[in-house]
């Protein structure tokens, strides 16, 4: 084949950061254990360069997205190039058909559904034939009606022939893993679950430690009900003996409203505020507990680093975060509590964080080894040597 680029990664992107930071972290695990492979990320998230941090992954911006949620139910809504949510799909898709021309990847990894975003993967399956297409799905789909339709089934089978599954059927059983063989008529590769901080940790492992924290509150993005919680917040923190140590709530702090979020928390000097970002990891890791909203990639993150966790939900159609929380809080310790963001009270969120900065934690039973299967699985798609053990 006379391709120019070993392995393409496309990650959805509009609201959360759970597509693109799995994407990031099998990124990082190709460019590590096989470090001859060229690799590329194409998405439009925003914040990408931040979740790649000092890893050595290059990656191609496309104009963002942007959804809002209401009542639980996303609609996509102008981004930040002020284009119209379906003309900017429509733009995308000759992109990222341009670039598949042109790089002529070996393999093409595309995360969630295999038609993409607005469907914008569409045209890139007409050219680069000999590519081989993978679809990569979260260890609990919930109920994308993107993922479940037929339309989706009949694009998989005319252009893709594997599915990375990024769970683990010893933790969740076998049900989702039959459900897309079902649906998609292939048997998945079961890699465990994909991990960014996993792969940050052993770019980072010499760092120094730094003092001890309370805690650390992940707050990625705002929604309906960010503002009702951040009261709740900051009379919870500011009712919590200070002698626990020091909080940190990592927010992006570029959305509009988070000025008055944080004026709530003055006067509490144990208290601050970071962007989100790589910093993120050394925090979690050198925390007595954590708060994080019940997406993937905050669950893997406080499940590899053992912090015990208060879970939030943000009550979404779907059903994917309360179903993934309540199989996880079944199997591991790290997750001391789940509860819903726009319901919870102060003497509930207090007794939860306390009942964290006490709590010991069991070593994980969950595969959390995805980021690294997944690489060794495309690098031998891609006809790559094996990887330095």
């Amino acid at each position: 084949m006379d391709s120019n680029l070993d392995v393409l990664i496309y990650a959805h992107d509009g609201r959360g950061l759970g597509h693109v930071s799995r994407s990031v972290g099998i990124g990082l695990a190709l460019r590590r254990l096989f470090p001859e492979l060229s690799v590329l990320l194409v998405t439009g998230c925003a914040t990408t360069a931040e979740l790649i941090g000092d890893g050595s992954l290059d990656w191609i911006k496309l104009p963002s997205y942007k959804t809002n949620v209401t009542a639980g139910k996303s609609s996509g809504v102008k981004g930040d190039s002020n284009i119209d949510d379906k003309l900017l799909g429509e733009l995308r898709a000759r992109n990222i058909r341009d670039i598949v021309a042109a790089y002529k990847p070996k393999v093409f990894l595309a995360d969630h559904t295999p038609q993409g975003k607005h469907k914008e993967l569409l045209p890139s399956h007409d050219v680069s034939p000999e590519t081989v297409r993978v679809l990569g799905i979260r260890a609990v789909v919930g109920e994308v009606g993107k993922v479940w339709s037929d339309f989706s089934s009949e694009i998989f089978a005319g252009t893709y022939s594997n599915i990375l599954w990024y769970g683990d059927s010893s933790v969740a059983g076998a049900g989702e893993l039959e459900r897309l063989s079902g649906h998609y008529g292939v048997a998945p590769h079961e890699a465990g679950y994909v991990s960014r901080l996993s792969e940050l940790q052993v770019l980072n492992k010499d760092n120094a430690q730094g003092d001890r924290l309370a805690g650390v509150i992940s707050i990625p993005w705002s929604g309906e009900g960010t503002a009702v919680l951040m009261d709740t917040l900051a009379e919870t923190l500011g009712g919590i003996d200070a002698s626990y140590g020091k909080w940190k709530i990592f927010m992006n702090l570029r959305e509009s409203g988070t000025v008055t979020a944080v004026e709530n928390f003055s006067g509490l000097e144990h208290v601050s505020f970071e962007q989100v970002g790589p910093q993120f990891l050394s925090d979690l890791r050198n925390s007595r507990s954590a708060v994080i909203y019940g997406g993937y990639n905050s669950l893997t993150d406080v499940m590899v680093c053992a912090v015990p966790t208060v879970v939030l939900l943000r009550g979404m159609k779907d059903g994917e975060q309360e179903d993934h929380a309540a199989v996880l809080a079944d199997k591991s310790s790290v997750i001391q509590n789940v509860l819903a963001d726009q319901t919870v009270t102060v003497e509930e969120l207090r007794k939860s964080l306390v009942k964290c900065l006490e709590a010991e934690v069991d070593e994980s039973v969950i595969n959390l080894n995805g980021a690294e299967n997944a690489a060794r699985y495309l690098a031998e798609l891609a006809g790559g040597c094996d990887a330095d053990r």
